[in-house]
């Protein structure tokens, strides 16, 4: 049987834009996991009572408000050490207040004393209950200031995060930028794929080279458009959107807080509403989002499946009067 070529390969060959892609989460818990302490977690049958207890009730939060939440599993710098989380918290209250800057995500850290076993602990207490984060098992530690790349290498869910992601790992742990290693979060096709916290944007087919440009800001948002995936901190189609937007206003775009509505239409059509934080007051920005013609992919390079993927085309962008 002839070897698959890596799905990663067949999407750039294809041409695929990767916008719309992004997961959307309200919030995002990191938890600091040595590399065989991933395969742990993803095994859903070894799950003690009390981590299937606390998966149950993270679904019956998201049935409850409607928003998701992410978990990213990364290597700690030293391995053994005992359970650290990260935990990010979409920031919002500059729409809320009429500020001008509050994009992306806020991030608080904590350490403990637990083993990296208890990492069901980090989950409900950063997800379910914020309240035990407050003394008890938990120290809050200061955050460090700048991005985070957080790369998926988790090569044995999927070749192509191998192939692709530890190489733009090294390079931007070469260039002094603060990279993790990380376990699988969606996306093998997209690979070298990497969530970049706290501005809350994912990475699509990154190099080496280009990943520390895109951490150093060493290109313009127009440059590296088509490696966007999108911001998390909005639904997929209001990504289209936002990503006309950055483009536009360079990266101070992500400065500003951020939110949108998605209107589907009877044909199947969509239009978009996004408000953002402006230097005087909420600026609100509106387009259909319009269905462009499939793609047929594999979705892992395990697999000769394909399967059709969306892709989108944004439509005339309007600046309501007066705003919002």
């Amino acid at each position: 049987m002839p070897r698959l070529k890596l799905c990663a390969d067949d999407s750039r060959a294809a041409g695929e834009d990767p916008i719309g892609t992004a997961p959307h989460w309200a919030e995002v818990t990191v938890l600091e996991l040595d590399v065989p302490m991933w395969a742990r977690l993803r095994d859903v049958n070894a799950w003690t009572a009390e981590q299937q207890d606390v998966f149950a009730a993270l679904r019956g939060k998201v049935e409850a408000s409607g928003a998701g939440f992410g978990l990213l599993m990364s290597a700690p710098t030293t391995p053994g050490r005992t359970l650290c989380v990260r935990h990010y918290t979409l920031n919002d209250g500059a729409l809320n207040n009429g500020g001008t800057v509050g994009g992306g995500y806020v991030r608080r850290d904590y350490a403990s004393d637990l083993p990296q076993s208890d990492w069901a602990r980090g989950l409900h207490d950063t997800l379910l209950d914020p309240s035990a984060l407050t003394g008890g098992d938990w120290t809050e530690r200061p955050a460090p200031a700048g991005p985070d790349l957080h790369v998926c290498t988790h090569g044995t869910v999927d070749a192509a995060c191998g192939r692709y992601g530890v190489p733009v790992y090294q390079a931007l742990g070469g260039a002094g930028v603060r990279a993790w290693r990380t376990g699988h979060f969606g996306g093998h096709r997209f690979a070298a794929t990497a969530v970049e916290l706290p501005s809350g944007l994912l990475w699509a087919h990154l190099t080496p080279e280009l990943a520390v440009q895109v951490a150093r800001r060493e290109v313009t948002p127009a440059q590296v458009a088509g490696h966007l995936r999108g911001f998390a901190g909005l639904p997929p189609l209001a990504q289209l959107l936002d990503r006309h937007l950055l483009v536009q206003h360079g990266w101070d775009w992500l400065n500003r807080a951020r939110r949108a509505t998605v209107e589907t239409h009877p044909d199947g059509e969509h239009t978009v509403t996004l408000t953002a934080s402006g230097p005087h007051g909420p600026e609100t920005y509106r387009a259909p989002v319009l269905t462009a013609a499939p793609l047929h992919l594999r979705g892992s390079s395990h697999s000769g499946d394909t399967a059709p993927v969306r892709q989108f085309t944004l439509g005339t962008v309007t600046a309501c009067a007066g705003h919002a």
